[in-house]
């Protein structure tokens, strides 16, 4: 009901941004990522799960689209809607004992795994500078729908989550000459000992045709503890990307 009734109030705060759009730029990414870090669902230290040696997660490459909507009028946002796979998949023996969601998984238990954190997002945002240094701050909210699969003869476990995450925006650009453009963004929010933040920061050439090329490195970190459930998370996806951009 709380993602529900967020992804209401946004919906209608969209209206006037897109009804007043003045510049619309559609991008496209190649993500080539990898994911570092740790799980755990029981109070015990030693039930800590490493994603890459317990669970033999893989790095992978997958995609990212970002839109945004943008116009001259000072007291509406503009608008940034963005959507981002992520999904790894991994096979192999266990190396240590630990549980999971209730289940034991012994040494030798042989383990295919898979961890899903696809999500989209919608940011408002106002332009504070825009000139040939740009400044924007704003808000964005990002709906999670993601999984954990673990599967052995040990028992199976299939975890669904749906969580809406609301953090603070901001953006920076920088023009160069020849067509260029240095820009960075970035989506923070911080509460209760835990943390998220997505960054991004990439060189961009713009051609006379408004078509574009993108190169950058994007970051999540995910730092999450919640002592009362013994939920703790501490992952870092990370990686390069390559992108084209549309512009109209």
């Amino acid at each position: 009901m709380k993602k529900l009734n967020l992804s209401i109030l946004f919906s209608l705060l969209l209206i006037p941004s897109i009804a007043a759009a003045e510049v619309v730029i559609i991008n496209g990414n190649s993500w080539s990522y990898e994911i570092n870090g740790t799980i755990r669902d029981d109070s015990s230290i030693l039930s800590q799960i490493d994603l890459k040696n317990d669970l033999k997660l893989k790095d992978n490459d997958d995609t990212f689209l970002v839109a945004y909507i943008e116009h001259p009028i000072p007291l509406i946002p503009n608008l940034r809607i963005g959507t981002t796979s992520l999904t790894f998949n991994g096979s192999g023996t266990a190396t240590k004992s630990f549980t999971y969601n209730g289940t034991v998984y012994t040494v030798s238990d042989n383990i295919n795994s898979q961890l899903v954190l696809d999500h989209t997002e919608v940011a408002l945002y106002w332009s504070i500078l825009d000139n040939i240094v740009g400044f924007d701050l704003g808000l964005n909210a990002k709906f999670f729908d993601g999984k954990v699969n673990l599967t052995s003869a040990a028992g199976n476990v299939n975890e669904v989550f749906n969580e809406t995450v609301p953090l603070l925006y901001a953006a920076l650009q920088f023009e160069l000459p020849y067509g260029l453009k240095l820009s960075g963004d970035m989506s923070y929010i911080s509460f209760d000992g835990s943390s998220f933040t997505d960054s991004v920061i990439k060189l961009s050439y713009t051609s006379d045709y408004n078509l574009g090329v993108d190169i950058g490195y994007r970051s999540i970190v995910i730092d999450y503890e919640d002592t009362t459930a013994n939920e703790f998370v501490d992952i870092d996806i990370s990686g390069t990307f390559i992108g084209v951009h549309l512009a109209f």
